[in-house]
């Protein structure tokens, strides 16, 4: 039955669109191009990127069987916060390649880039970056897809800090049990929105930790239960989400976190070195002439 409900406003627009007025099939178009950002704005802002008026978007609603556009914006925002458009997406990816996908590839991640660079700026990297280096303890959090960011943002905050720990899935009771305040939880939630990643994050609240969450919309569910909330895009062109962006995202909490405490971050390195020294295996190359 849930798929059904995502389904019906890009299935109502299909149906649709060939007898769509011009200015209907702009807004149609738009819509269906970019459900997660038309989920958060008005009708009015939606007319504007679509460059009609805003009485068309309210029509649309209305040729598509809505009694209003409020009704029209329920069905996107369900699709925001229960994405299962994994099946479709792989299909209409692979049913044909086009001569130029690479290059609209590399454009989409760029796109990505660029539209998360006005969504987050440098007061909140910085923020981000204050809130870590106060914590007692960093616990990251975040599998499946997200593992691509949280994995790697764990292991440098190790290396720099020394107090991160990346939560595993398969111990989740073991380790939850030790969050405590003043400690940091760093929560990756993407579509479809883990629920167990949620569940932890919940729990962290409840047991005073702050919440940092890098998301992709300020309707997810992680968004409502964060201190601090970072977003980045993940649309591609093919079958399943880019992370591109939010790696970008935790780079920069990265290299502010660097700035910041520079002497400590020098230090914990410089002994770093002196364990992979005194533990990494050394080989010699001997090549004798005959």
């Amino acid at each position: 039955m849930e798929e059904l409900v995502m389904s019906r406003i890009e299935d109502k627009i299909a149906e649709q669109f060939e007898n769509l007025s011009l200015g209907k099939k702009k807004v149609a178009h738009y819509i269906q191009s970019n459900l997660r950002e038309a989920a958060l704005q008005s009708a009015q802002r939606i007319a504007e990127k679509s460059d009609v008026s805003e009485a068309t978007v309210h029509r649309l609603a209305q040729a598509l069987s809505y009694s209003s556009f409020s009704e029209m914006q329920q069905d996107l925002r369900r699709i925001v916060i229960q994405d299962q458009r994994a099946v479709h997406n792989f299909i209409q990816s692979t049913n044909r390649q086009e001569h130029s996908w690479l290059e609209k590839h590399f454009t989409q991640e760029a796109e990505n880039i660029r539209q998360t660079m006005m969504q987050v700026d440098r007061a909140q990297i910085h923020e981000a970056a204050s809130l870590l280096l106060q914590a007692d303890r960093v616990w990251v959090v975040g599998w499946r897809m997200g593992l691509s960011v949280t994995s790697f943002f764990s292991f440098v905050m190790k290396y720099m800090l020394g107090n991160c720990e990346l939560i595993p899935q398969g111990g989740v009771a073991e380790y939850v049990s030790y969050i405590k305040p003043g400690d940091v939880v760093f929560a990756c939630g993407y579509p479809r929105y883990c629920s167990r990643t949620l569940k932890l994050s919940r729990l962290a609240k409840e047991q005073q930790a702050k919440l940092i969450v890098l998301t992709d919309s300020g309707l997810s569910p992680f968004a409502k239960l964060a201190d601090l909330v970072l977003l980045a895009e993940c649309k591609s062109n093919g079958f399943l989400d880019s992370y591109t962006a939010p790696l970008a995202v935790v780079n920069a909490i990265i290299n502010e976190i660097s700035y910041l405490e520079k002497e400590r971050v020098q230090g914990n390195l410089e002994r770093m070195e002196l364990m992979l020294n005194e533990f990494q295996d050394s080989f010699e190359w001997v090549h004798k002439l005959k």
